[in-house]
C-alpha cells in the first residue's frame, strides 16, 4: 500500500497484492464522508494524512462459551490515526483466507472494544461468504470494509467497527453499530453496506441485536435476514425466510 495524493477530501491509495503466480496493483480512492464523530486531537507525523478518529485492530479466538472473562481473550494489535498508520499496520496482518478457523479479526474506533457488552443497545449487520467464493473475493470485500471505515464512507458515527470471522464452512463479515434507538439509521447502515460492497440487489444480509447475542451466546446464530428494496428508506427492508447461508453473487466480485 502506498498513499499517493489527496484533494477535496479524497485520497488515492495504491494497493499491491502479491501471490505465488503474479503481482497486481490497483488504485483505490478513499472518499471521506461528511458525517463523523468528534475528530481526533492526536497529532500525526508531518506529511501523513490524518483520519477523523483513531482506529484499532483486534484479534481473538472463538471460545466454546462466552464468559465474563471474554475480554482477556481479546488482543489489541495496534492503533493508528492516519492513512499511513493504517498501511503500516495492515501490511503486517495475515490475509483473510490465512486466518485460522474460529478466529476473529476486527477494526474498531479507538476506545471501543469489540464485545457485545460494550454496545448492549446495538447490534451488527452480517454478510455470509461461502468458501467457494474464493480467497480473492473475501480479501476484496474485507479491504473494502476497512477502507470504508477509516474513510467514514458509512457517513454515520454510529458505526463503531467491522469484524471478519473465519469459520469452517463460511466466513462472515459484520458491521457493528452502537445503538438501535433509531431504526432509520440502522437500516441506512445496512443499505450503505450493500452499496460499499457492490452487492446484488437480491443479496440477503442479516442483522442481530447484541442484547440477543448476550442471551444466546452467538453473534451469528438466529440472526434475522433482510432484503432491501431499490428505494432506500427505513421501510425498505423486509424480512424474508432466512436461508442457511447466503452465497455471494457475481456482481460483488467484478472489478
Amino acid at each position: 500500500y502506498q498513499p499517493q495524493s489527496t484533494w477535496g477530501g479524497h485520497l488515492l491509495v495504491k494497493m499491491s497484492q502479491t501471490s505465488a503466480d503474479n503481482q497486481k496493483q490497483e488504485t483505490t480512492e478513499i472518499q471521506f464522508g461528511s458525517l463523523s464523530p468528534k475528530r481526533s486531537t492526536i497529532a500525526v507525523p508531518d506529511g501523513e494524512h490524518k483520519l477523523q478518529t483513531g482506529w484499532s485492530f483486534w484479534f481473538d479466538k472463538k471460545q466454546k462459551q462466552h464468559t465474563e472473562n471474554y475480554a482477556d481473550n481479546l488482543k489489541k494489535l495496534g492503533t493508528f490515526h492516519s492513512i499511513e498508520g493504517f498501511v503500516r499496520h495492515y501490511s503486517y496482518l495475515s490475509r483473510p483466507h490465512e486466518l485460522p478457523r474460529d478466529t476473529n479479526l476486527a477494526l474498531f474506533r479507538e476506545g471501543c472494544v469489540p464485545m457485545w457488552e460494550s454496545f448492549p443497545n446495538g447490534g451488527c449487520w452480517i454478510l455470509r461468504v461461502v468458501k467457494k467464493a474464493g480467497p480473492q473475493t473475501l480479501s476484496k470485500l474485507w479491504e473494502s470494509l476497512l477502507i470504508a471505515c477509516i474513510g467514514e464512507a458509512f457517513e454515520e458515527p454510529d458505526v463503531v467497527g467491522v469484524v471478519l470471522s473465519a469459520r469452517n464452512k463460511e466466513d462472515l463479515l459484520s458491521v457493528w453499530n452502537k445503538s438501535n434507538e433509531n431504526d432509520q439509521v440502522r437500516f441506512a447502515i445496512g443499505e450503505k453496506l450493500k452499496e460499499i460492497l457492490a452487492l446484488n440487489a437480491n443479496t440477503l444480509i442479516q442483522y442481530k441485536h447484541h442484547s440477543v447475542s448476550i442471551k444466546d451466546g452467538s453473534t451469528f446464530r438466529n440472526a434475522k435476514a433482510y432484503m432491501f428494496a431499490a428505494t432506500p428508506s427505513s421501510e425498505a427492508a423486509r424480512p424474508p425466510s432466512p436461508p442457511p447461508e447466503v452465497e455471494l453473487p457475481p456482481p460483488a466480485v467484478s472489478s
